[in-house]
């Protein structure tokens, strides 16, 4: 409590000091007290009742105070608030206070007193809320439409979504609003042929239902060193399952499975253009054996190759030809929105020539396999693995994009490339690393988690693992040294350097393709619209 302010408040007599101190503690104060309430009194009960602080912040109070000043420290106060000359009383008399929080903090410390801001403010009329889960707006539109669509009896959906746009936040969001609205004991379960996409579905399912959930629910996972013990007791709850490893043990556990088909709601499909493949749909078989179990595919790209149309309309069939995919008014496709808002990096395509040396010469077989989609056969990815040149020019320009500021995701032509274009790159100076399938799964997350979470490497070469479930938004640079007639395996590559700036990624990126052999496009909005024809409704 400031000495000063009391003193000089205690000057301004008792009378002004009654109706400042309140009626009601005055006339309490003087039955309790023996001693009559003085001016001195009186001050200390209107400074203590709100404050130094806050009484100063009183326009009554803090005139009153000014007008008991003595003559000298009504002047000193004025300069020291270099207000202009004349009658001191007046000019501090004419200074509102209340618009000008310099000169208050400076009448606080004339005082003595520390001067705080008020924390207290008006109510406004209209607040924004910034929920923790929240969604892009073209993300809830597509979770809408998924969830409009997953209504009727044997509903099959596919949600088509570019790689980096959300696909796996979208579709859980619709996931917790449907178990939100069921009764406790149903289950949903995840299928995903890779430990990267399994880790990412389960973590972000734990932070949708967190957020959004309305019950105690268990997430159960079932890949890698996972395991469930019985499936037939799972209840109320989310499985993730790794694709091989629940197909396997359907074989051996089918009474388990088939158990837990009756409280089965929903079953999710991650990389979608795999459904038909005979692993999935033994698994659907066993899974879907009511008709109120719904199928939801995840896929950037729809089909299963770049020429196999009947494939592709196979897996169109399965899905009841139902796709939700981003539709923006103004825009040609949903890359170019994407790009624009800045979800998804401008694309910067670069193509590196090669002619290997020697004849490369392919059987009829082998040119008709390439003709439906297929990559070339082992024997010429090995003969163009082992070539200098080849693998010269791939690590003069890694340097390159690594001068220029790239954080780079090589995709290389097998496991043994992977390692020597990393062990290259290391005895040149480079902080690069590989991994592949081959990789010890401990030492490939801490390798991966390196290259996402820190800055101790620059470049990541790798083989098999990381098309797909990976995310490190930093990557501005896809090297794609591998020849592939895939254009879904082609899309997934291009997608790993794709984030835009609103999605945590970059404003631009590059794409870098060793062009031995290539798919038929050369961006990602080609990619997106490759198989549109497939699903329209005959």
């Amino acid at each position: 409590m400031s000495k000063r302010l009391i003193d000089t408040l205690a000057r301004a007599g008792v009378e002004p000091l009654y109706a400042l101190a309140g009626k009601g503690a005055v006339d309490l104060l003087d039955r309790l007290e023996t001693r009559a309430l003085n001016a001195h009194n009186l001050a200390v009960i209107v400074v203590e009742r709100l404050g130094a602080n806050e009484a100063l912040k009183t326009a009554d109070i803090r005139s009153l105070a000014i007008s008991a000043l003595k003559p000298e420290e009504a002047k000193q106060l004025s300069e020291v608030l270099a207000l202009e000359e004349g009658d001191p009383f007046n000019q501090l008399a004419n200074v509102d206070f209340s618009r000008s929080e310099g000169q208050l903090t400076t009448l606080h410390a004339f005082f003595g007193v520390a001067y705080e801001a008020s924390l207290e403010e008006e109510t406004p009329s209209t607040a924004t809320l910034q929920p923790p889960y929240v969604l892009f707006p073209h993300q809830r539109r597509a979770a809408l439409k998924v969830r409009e669509k997953l209504g009727p009896n044997d509903a099959r959906v596919l949600l088509h979504m570019p790689t980096g746009s959300g696909k796996t936040r979208t579709a859980l969001t619709s996931i917790v609003d449907i178990l939100r609205g069921l009764p406790d004991g149903q289950v949903v379960v995840w299928l995903a042929h890779s430990e990267e996409l399994c880790d990412q579905a389960a973590e972000e399912a734990a932070r949708a239902w967190a957020t959004l959930g309305s019950r105690e629910m268990t997430i159960y996972r079932h890949y890698g060193a996972h395991r469930i013990a019985d499936f037939g007791r799972v209840q109320d709850g989310f499985i993730v399952a790794g694709l091989q490893l629940l197909y396997k043990d359907s074989l051996s556990r089918q009474g388990e499975i088939l158990e837990l088909s009756n409280r089965l709601k929903l079953i999710v499909m991650d990389e979608a253009h795999q459904a038909i493949a005979p692993t999935y749909s033994h698994l659907i078989n066993l899974l879907q054996r009511r008709p109120v179990t719904g199928i939801l595919g995840l896929s950037a790209t729809p089909g299963r190759s770049l020429r196999d149309v009947e494939a592709d309309l196979k897996l169109a069939e399965f899905f009841h030809r139902q796709k939700v995919q981003l539709v923006i008014e103004g825009y040609a496709n949903p890359i170019d929105y994407l790009i624009a808002e800045g979800y998804l990096a401008k694309m910067d395509f670069m193509q590196l020539p090669f002619r290997p040396r020697g004849d490369v010469h392919l059987s009829k077989a082998e040119e008709e396999r390439l003709q439906e989609g297929f990559d070339l056969p082992p024997r010429i990815l090995e003969q163009l693995a082992a070539d200098d040149m080849r693998n010269l020019l791939i690590i003069q320009n890694v340097e390159a994009e690594i001068a220029a500021g790239g954080r780079i995701i090589l995709f290389a032509m097998s496991v043994e490339h992977a390692g020597l274009l990393a062990s290259v790159l290391r005895l040149r100076g480079v902080r690069a690393a590989a991994v592949t399938s081959a990789t010890a799964t401990e030492r490939r997350r801490q390798i991966i988690q390196r290259y996402r979470d820190t800055d101790e490497l620059d470049v990541l070469c790798n083989y098999g693992v990381l098309t797909t479930g990976f995310d490190a938004p930093k990557t501005n640079v896809a090297f794609i040294a591998r020849p592939t007639a895939s254009v879904v395996l082609y899309s997934q590559m291009i997608g790993r350097a794709a984030r835009g700036t609103r999605a945590g990624g970059n404003e631009t990126c590059r794409i870098l393709t060793v062009v031995d052999q290539a798919p038929g496009f050369r961006s990602l909005a080609e990619g997106f619209e490759f198989w549109d024809d497939i699903w329209e409704e005959e």
